[in-house]
């Protein structure tokens, strides 16, 4: 499947994937993300349930602060 996130297109072994697989697999690690998929953002509890397939687009964000 292709899928694209932020913006960049990304081929993919799986048929689909959920949000937590994608940021496994793309080595997100800060404990504060955004994503947002269908125009809307997404809640935590919700990445292990929504899937994405082919042709769909997704973009995260870290969240970060600094002083």
């Amino acid at each position: 499947m292709q899928i694209k996130i932020n913006n960049v297109m990304y081929d993919m072994i799986e048929e689909s994937l959920s949000i937590t697989q994608i940021l496994d697999k793309m080595n997100y690690t800060y404990p504060i993300i955004v994503v947002e998929f269908l125009s809307r953002i997404i809640d935590k509890h919700e990445f292990d349930s929504i899937f994405l397939k082919d042709g769909d687009e997704i973009s995260i964000m870290h969240v970060f602060a600094g002083g």
